[in-house]
């Protein structure tokens, strides 16, 4: 099995995206990565965040201290975007005990601690 790392499987998991802005997330804790999630529509219309949807899927034991990796690209161009958090995001992070967020802002990678 090959081991890909967080910030590469973040850019490889955006581009399952059918928004304008595609954005991936992963997230990690000691024992390695345990979710992923990206943009898109929603069940019902509205959109759901890279983040909310790798929260979602994620084991909820397993959140506290862990580390989420955030990367986006632009749908035409195939650029990196900015792709911190948005505010609801940012509260949802807080809310589930993740310590450490790293997002990719252009071609560098912003970390900050919750």
């Amino acid at each position: 099995m090959i081991k890909i790392p967080p910030k590469e499987l973040a850019i490889d998991i955006s581009k399952r995206s059918t928004c304008r802005v595609k954005v991936g997330s992963v997230i990690e804790d000691k024992n390695g990565i345990f979710s992923w999630g990206w943009n898109h529509m929603g069940l019902i219309g509205l959109g759901c965040c890279a983040e909310a949807h790798a929260i979602s899927r994620a084991n909820p034991k397993r959140l506290k201290g862990s580390t989420i990796y955030i990367a986006g690209t632009h749908r035409k161009t195939g650029n990196p975007v900015p792709a911190k958090p948005c505010y609801h995001c940012h509260k949802l992070i807080l809310h589930v005990g993740i310590e450490e967020v790293i997002w990719q802002d252009k071609y560098l990678w912003e970390v900050y601690y919750v």
